[in-house]
């Protein structure tokens, strides 16, 4: 492959939650538990709900010429 001084080759990796720290929803969780809305009894103080994404990973290959 040829290379000219107008052709160039990107790589790019963008990383989003990096750490895959969850945030749990603290409300939903409090709003189940105070109006009675779970049916099951030993659910008490377990989260389910997440405010944030797990990790996502992209990779990109640019050409330009």
């Amino acid at each position: 492959m040829p290379w000219d001084e107008r052709e160039s080759l990107q790589f790019r990796w963008e990383v989003f939650n990096v750490t895959n720290t969850p945030v749990f929803d603290v409300q939903s969780a409090l709003l189940e538990q105070t109006l009675g809305l779970t049916a099951a009894p030993g659910t008490f103080g377990n989260y389910e709900a997440l405010l944030n994404n797990p990790r996502i990973m992209q990779f990109a290959l640019r050409y330009e010429f």
